[in-house]
């Protein structure tokens, strides 16, 4: 297939549109000391015994790398982190903005992958989902990376600290032709990948002498107290929302409440409605379970329990609801851990129980071969060892730290003290100074890196109060039974099997979306509707994309 109409292909296939945004790296071998493989230089710097690179190079270096971005104008070089990781290194970044639009984002990736103005490497899990990282491995936009991970000689930190204490993650990053194009990032405090425990306001119960629910009908008579009665004694009974929740987003989404009617998924941009049952792949909107939970959003919207402007509210109304400075706003929440000035006021709670249904919580998957797709090498890079070795130590413990929250005792969201490291919370409104001075912002929050449980247990880096408190839940979930065990594990996927997926998927989804808005705001009834509903996603083929998912699956626990 020619340059052209391979551009055109990716053009067409690409319906569940990344976006991308350009940005590089820089990095610090000054500190491969963790590996016995380096050696010190006379210069004080450290070099690899095969590769012969010793950071700081002798001759600058620049490298672009791309990756989803919403703040075009920036450069990310110019951060602290960056400009640290210049100096040890002396490589540099050339920014190469994708901008913020999705659909924009990506025909600019597509027109760059294979031109003599491709970046070296993609970076961020926004950039690259499980069926995109196929297709671009299959057509060579991609270098497989196994010779480099397993080379303690140009990865040393990789291999001691992934390799040596977490090595069943390969297999989690692995493709099915057996290469590894893509790196993880790994955060193990406990409680992370259980993402929408559910949190309820218990200055609000015990203002209404209410107890925590713990059955379906007991959550709704406290809803509906919520609603009428001034629970945040504002004396304004109408502005309570019982139940905040939002469209869209990773943790605070209706479908988190699945989990009640026992089916642990995300909707179609982050799980695809998969999860599995005793080895068997499910698509959740398909099933009767589904279906009572529908019907149960519908009534909690009706009786404006749940927030009216879950299909219409801006990210920015969400937050300004959760921020509020006169009084808590609202009762229940599903997300990590609950945001804003009144965020002491909740507790987290079991999941109430529906009658003839096990609750059953919905696990990142990431907990068990990292959150994965975060750095991707591509063909264009003419420097890979070198690229490669920086890369590595941005699994230095520290230099994860320093990317996500920038440099330790610079800014306050990290201090180190007597050789521990701390991530501290600071208010939002301090918050919005620095977002923008830390390297993770511009990858929308997402970079190879580790932190690991060996970090904590060695006392090197300090749990933060937000991780205790995502520890404490995890271990109230863990202790009730009602986590998941049987995890999807997001399988990468054969080229083939992905390129059938991006035909369907669209269709399949955008139906979903459509009944699913249309059932509970009541503009439609389920009962009437819902066979229709099956049949047209028959004609959709979504048999077919169970059964790519059922194999995928099945080769997945076969290794």
């Amino acid at each position: 297939m020619g340059m052209t109409q391979m551009q055109r292909w990716l053009s067409l296939v690409m319906v569940p549109v990344i976006a991308l945004s350009a940005a590089a790296c820089s990095n610090n071998a000054n500190e491969t000391t963790e590996s016995s493989t380096a050696a010190p230089t006379a210069s004080g710097g450290t070099a690899t015994a095969t590769t012969g690179i010793t950071f700081p190079l002798a001759e600058p270096v620049t490298f672009t790398i791309a990756g989803v971005n919403g703040t075009e104008s920036e450069n990310p070089e110019q951060t602290d982190f960056l400009k640290k990781m210049a100096e040890k290194t002396n490589v540099h970044i050339k920014y190469i903005s994708l901008g913020a639009d999705a659909s924009g984002a990506t025909e600019k990736l597509n027109v760059l992958l294979g031109t003599a103005d491709a970046p070296d490497a993609i970076m961020g899990a926004s950039a690259m989902n499980e069926t995109f990282l196929a297709l671009y491995a299959k057509e060579g936009y991609l270098v497989p990376m196994n010779q480099y991970l397993k080379d303690p000689k140009v990865m040393p930190v990789f291999n001691s600290r992934i390799l040596g204490e977490k090595a069943d993650m390969l297999t989690g990053i692995t493709s099915p032709d057996g290469n590894i194009y893509a790196l993880p990032y790994a955060n193990q405090v406990p409680g992370t990948y259980l993402e929408s425990p559910i949190w309820i306001n218990k200055v609000w119960l015990d203002h209404l002498g209410l107890s925590v629910p713990t059955t379906l009908a007991e959550l709704e008579n406290v809803m509906e107290a919520f609603s009428t009665k001034d629970a945040n004694g504002n004396g304004d009974p109408t502005d309570e929302i019982p139940l905040l929740a939002r469209t869209g987003a990773g943790f605070e989404h209706l479908e988190a409440w699945l989990s009640l009617w026992g089916i642990p998924t995300k909707d179609s941009t982050f799980e695809n409605f998969i999860y599995v049952k005793d080895g068997k792949v499910i698509f959740a909107p398909t099933t009767e379970e589904y279906k009572a939970y529908i019907k149960t959003m519908q009534k909690w919207y009706e009786k404006k329990w749940l927030w009216n402007e879950y299909f219409t509210g801006s990210p920015q109304t969400f937050s300004a609801i959760q921020n509020d400075a006169n009084a808590a706003k609202y009762g229940i929440l599903t997300s990590k851990n609950p945001a804003g000035k009144f965020a002491d006021q909740y507790i987290a709670i079991l999941p109430p129980v529906v009658d003839g249904y096990k609750p059953k919580f919905y696990l990142n998957p990431a907990y068990l071969s990292g959150s994965k797709g975060q750095f991707e090498l591509t063909s264009h890079s003419k420097n890979p060892e070198i690229l490669m070795a920086f890369i590595d130590q941005l699994y230095l413990m520290e230099n994860t730290l320093e990317a996500y929250n920038g440099v330790a005792n610079e800014d306050p969201r990290l201090t180190l003290n007597n050789g521990v490291y701390k991530v501290n919370s600071i208010p939002a409104e301090e918050m919005s100074k620095y977002a923008a001075n830390t390297f993770r912002n511009y990858f929308q929050n997402n970079l190879p890196g580790a932190v690991l449980e060996s970090d904590y247990k060695n006392g090197k880096v300090e749990m933060s109060a937000a991780d205790k408190v995502k520890g404490e839940t995890y271990a109230l979930y863990e202790k009730a039974g009602v986590i998941n065990t049987e995890v999807w594990p997001r399988p990468y996927l054969d080229p083939d099997d992905a390129a059938k997926l991006n035909e369907m998927r669209t269709d399949i989804f955008n139906t979903v979306g459509k009944y699913r808005a249309s059932w509970i705001t009541g503009q439609s009834d389920i009962d009437k509707e819902w066979d229709a509903y099956l049949n047209s996603l028959k004609s959709m083929k979504v048999d077919d994309l169970v059964a790519i998912m059922q194999k995928t699956y099945d080769n997945y626990m076969s290794h």
